[in-house]
């Protein structure tokens, strides 16, 4: 199925998902799709790897789990999910040294708390993990009282040729 990129979200500057001088990260580059729903692309390297060629496990959660609690940046741009629950199924190994996706949408959306799922493919559009979450709403000054963080440390990192749209499995 083709979505169509409608905007490119900011990176922060050391986040372990997205931070662009994190150098243990995964430099996750973040675009809002129509139908509401953020993309996440990414490439695992040596330094992710738990078993020989194989992502570990706590770094597919954490992918998944700032793919879908970013999502709600997509409707309310003033606050951030904090997670409260989240499950995840991995159904295949995940490689190294490959491009792979992370997709996330949000399910219910209320007053304090939303819920969303995800998925993580891989270049092939086979799906290697899901995720279904539970998120509480923060504004963002609330999360980073007393820094100057969005002035300072969340930053728009323009690609050489924004992609117009992207193929994902559903």
């Amino acid at each position: 199925m083709i979505y169509k990129v409608i905007k490119k979200q900011n990176n922060s500057e050391m986040c372990f998902v997205c931070g662009i001088s994190n150098h243990a990260g995964l430099h996750t580059q973040f675009y809002e799709l129509e139908t509401n729903r953020l993309l996440g692309v990414f490439k695992g390297q040596d330094i992710h790897q738990s078993y020989p060629q194989r992502m570990h496990g706590g770094i597919i959660v954490a992918l998944l789990d700032e793919t879908i609690g970013r999502s709600l940046s997509i409707i309310e741009p003033d606050f951030w999910g904090v997670t409260v629950d989240l499950t995840i199924k991995y159904l295949k190994p995940v490689p190294l040294d490959q491009e792979l996706k992370a997709v996330g949408w949000i399910t219910s959306n209320r007053r304090l708390i939303f819920e969303g799922e995800g998925y993580l493919c891989d270049e092939h559009h086979d799906i290697l993990a899901t995720c279904q979450a539970k998120y509480m709403k923060q504004p963002v000054e609330t999360i980073v009282k007393g820094e100057q963080f969005v002035e300072e440390q969340w930053i728009y990192v323009a690609d050489e040729q924004m992609p117009l749209s992207f193929d994902l499995p559903k």
